[in-house]
Formats: structure tokens, sequence, C-alpha cells
């Protein structure tokens, strides 16, 4: 395995592998009944986690692993479910807060590419703009010019005695 070398597939590329991860960490917690916590930086530096029960508990255990800092309570007990729900569905509107901030971000970079891009573009250089170009090269552009103005006013009359007398065009019908 190697790095994705384009900006944009890797950063997509890490966008669904977190999103892989986050979903394989809840099964986890659903599944095992686990505590759990994941942490990454986007090369942005922005952080992106996932926990259970939550991120302060986690680095709780983290640093006195011996001492459980949370008293274990009994599952039967209401307060614990609904606690456990609304942590669950907190994590979750964070997950999808970072999937949408980082979908931002990478907008907002496609939006400066875009308009670098188009700054950079000049009149100089646009297709039809001949300067540069050698004599032959003038020449057969000149030729194409002439080659495509003969097929345009071909089409042009045979639509026109197609319609009779030119007075109903289908050119005129179809907006064209």
């Amino acid at each position: 395995m190697k790095e994705v070398e384009d900006y944009e597939n890797r950063m997509t590329t890490f966008s669904k592998r977190k999103t892989g991860i986050f979903k394989k960490m809840s099964e986890l917690v659903a599944l095992c009944g686990v505590e759990a916590a994941f942490v990454a930086f986007s090369e942005t530096g922005k952080s992106h986690t996932f926990a259970h029960p939550s991120m302060e508990d986690a680095v709780g255990r983290l640093k006195s692993p011996l001492i459980d800092e949370s008293p274990r309570k009994d599952d039967t007990n209401t307060d614990s479910l609904v606690g456990a729900y609304k942590r669950q569905k907190n994590e979750e509107l964070k997950k999808l807060y970072a999937d949408f901030a980082e979908e931002l971000e990478m907008e907002e970079e496609k939006e400066k590419k875009l308009k670098k891009s188009k700054s950079d573009k000049r009149f100089d250089k646009k297709w039809w703009n001949a300067e540069g170009l050698s004599v032959e090269e003038r020449k057969q552009m000149h030729q194409s010019f002439v080659e495509l103005n003969v097929s345009l006013c071909g089409k042009v009359s045979q639509q026109f005695r197609k319609d009779g007398d030119g007075s109903s065009s289908d050119l005129a019908g179809h907006g064209h």
C-alpha cells in the first residue's frame, strides 16, 4: 500500500476509510458492550473522533488504567439506557458534522483551484487565437475555418430549401 498522491483523491479516501472505521467501532460497541475511542487527524490538522461512552471517559481510563473511574451501572437501569442512547446519538451527529465539514473543506479547495484556473486563463490562450502558430499551422487553421463556414452555410441552405420559401424555418421553430 502507498499514499494516495492526488490531494482530492486522498481526502476522499480518508473520508471513506474514516467512515468505515467509525461504523466498525459502533458495531464493536453495540455487539460486545465495550468502551472504545478512536482519534485521527486529517492532513489539514482537524481531529476526527469516535468514543463510547465519551472521549472524556476514554482519556480518563488511559490516564489511570488501573482505576475504573466510571462505576458500572446495571443495564436494566432506564437512566443508563437513555444516557447511552443520547451519547450514541450525539456521537453519530458529531460524525455527521465532521463528514459535512470535511466535505465542505474539500469543496472550498475545489473552488479555490477553479478560481485559480479561471484567473490563469487569458485571452491569448484561447483556441481561436493564432498568435505563436507557424505559417503552416495558420494555413491549416484558416482552412479549417473555411471548411466549417462552407459546412454551416450548406446546412442552413438545405434547411431553407426544405422549408420552401424560408418563412417558417425549422431553425426558428426550435429556438436555434
